[in-house]
């Protein structure tokens, strides 16, 4: 008899635990790099380095980041779990029905 299949459980955690990544990284610290950029950026003039980034911004990222984390995590998830069931043995045949009873 086939055991569970593990896909569903294993997208589900991948989702969630990209999603929390997500936030991780849109709410995280802003890098600080000091080499220069290899192509010339123009700099806006009436913001001084170091001013913390708006809410707003960072909402608009979160909302714009959590489709493409969120997919990409249920995806990893399901691949995962797949190789999980595939592990445990989940994907055997089931054994040769006995013959009918009359």
């Amino acid at each position: 008899m086939p055991g569970r299949n593990l896909a569903k459980p294993f997208a589900i955690a991948g989702f969630l635990l990209a999603e929390i990544y997500m936030l991780f990284t849109v709410l995280g610290p802003v890098g600080r790099e000091t080499h220069p950029l290899p192509v010339a950026v123009p700099e806006t003039a009436d913001v001084e380095p170091g001013t913390p980034v708006p809410l707003k911004a960072k909402v608009s990222r979160a909302v714009v980041s959590a489709p493409f984390f969120g997919c990409f995590g249920a995806i990893a998830g399901t691949g995962l779990g797949l190789l999980a069931s595939g592990l445990r043995g989940d994907f055997r045949r089931p054994a040769a029905p006995s013959a009918p009873v009359k």
